[in-house]
């Protein structure tokens, strides 16, 4: 996991569509209240995954900032 940087906000974003996937789904089979909270979900992972390749981004840069 070293190399790999970007892992958690990949993983973040994938978990994220299949939530909104889900959402959209349960929309048009069941009830669309239950596709909202699916959807508000998706959001929610969609932000953890935001926030997490920003700190990632930030801490590449601190790195490179010291070579």
């Amino acid at each position: 996991m070293k190399n790999d940087k970007h892992f958690t906000s990949r993983m973040l974003i994938c978990a994220g569509a299949l939530m909104a996937v889900s959402g959209l789904l349960m929309a048009i089979c069941t009830k669309i209240a239950y596709g909202g909270i699916f959807f508000a979900a998706a959001a929610c992972m969609f932000f953890a995954a935001r926030n997490f390749r920003i700190k990632e981004d930030k801490e590449d840069s601190e790195e490179n900032k010291d070579e």
